[in-house]
């Protein structure tokens, strides 16, 4: 199995249009060390060479044109084609599924959610500009706990199956007062291809999820502090008001998971976030308990167990 990173930042991106946050600021000026990032989106695929695979992406992030166009490996291969066969959400988030709307242009899709997911995507007028002819968006639902063959459009398996698993969230602000909240409005994501595992649990307000027997994990590194907006005057939210859990903290991810053996990257980092400052402490702290910081672009490979994840 093989995973590229299309995009590493939370909502907004990095840095986000409207913030002059201290990040903000640096990346903008070109400061040495301050990358930018795109919307969290993956591209995973059970294909050993990526240039010929087929891919899965979680998630369709506003950023998602140029995400393509920056991997070679998501280039259409035919005068009328593309690699990717399908998508999975994480959640009806507008940060998740805008990018849908990108890729409108009479190819056939698998989109794959929940059903509290896909009430919502129905309930949309925007969700019509997918179905431009039979079969152009075929939907199949997910369910909790329940392992799923992934396939493009027309059937065709993907050699990688998805297991998704409630973790705690909140709805979309645009769902609020329009629907009830369910286990199923935000998943974890659980990917093999039969010889590695790998973990997506990028957007959560708790530790809990269970994250044990994978190769590799990528989790929520959306806030270092649980009043990192208060604190910078940006907003009175806190990380727990948004569904988030810290960083840092007694409670935060670090500590929570400091056991847990797997190859452990933090991914979904708000602009805001310390860690993103290449000389800050809380990198430091970050790196120092083994965790890795997603970057766009960032390639992961997955072997046979007896060689492990790299």
């Amino acid at each position: 199995m093989r995973a590229i990173v299309l995009g590493s930042a939370a909502g907004g991106a990095f840095p986000q249009w409207n913030c002059g946050c201290p990040n903000c600021v640096a990346v903008r000026a070109g400061r040495p060390g301050f990358v930018p990032r795109t919307q969290d989106s993956l591209a995973v695929t059970a294909s050993a060479d990526p240039t010929t695979g087929r891919f899965a992406l979680v998630n369709a992030s506003p950023d998602i044109l140029t995400q393509i166009q920056k991997t070679p490996a998501l280039w259409p291969r035919a005068p009328r084609h593309s690699p990717i066969a399908a998508i999975v959400l994480t959640n009806g988030d507008m940060d998740h599924v805008l990018g849908l709307f990108s890729l409108r242009e009479s190819y056939p899709l698998a989109l794959y959610v929940t059903s509290a997911v896909r009430r919502g995507l129905e309930e949309s007028a925007f969700i019509r500009t997918l179905r431009r002819f039979e079969g152009q968006l075929v939907i199949r639902e997910l369910v909790l706990g329940e392992r799923t063959a992934l396939a493009d459009a027309a059937g065709e398996p993907l050699g990688l199956t998805v297991t998704p698993s409630a973790m705690s969230g909140k709805l979309p602000v645009h769902f609020v007062g329009h629907a009830k909240g369910a286990a199923e409005d935000n998943i974890a994501l659980s990917f093999t291809d039969g010889a590695g595992s790998l973990m997506y649990a990028a957007a959560g307000a708790s530790a809990d999820v269970d994250l044990g027997g994978h190769d590799v994990v990528l989790f929520d590194g959306t806030f270092y502090r649980e009043d990192e907006l208060v604190s910078l005057g940006l907003s009175k939210s806190y990380a727990r008001d948004m569904a988030h859990v810290p960083i840092g903290g007694h409670s935060g991810s670090l500590a929570r998971l400091a056991g847990l053996a797997a190859r452990r990257i933090y991914t979904h980092i708000n602009n805001t976030n310390p860690i993103l400052a290449p000389d800050s402490e809380e990198r430091r702290a970050v790196e120092a308990a083994g965790w890795e910081i997603a970057y766009d672009g960032m390639k992961i490979v997955l072997d046979a167990p007896a060689r492990g994840p790299r």
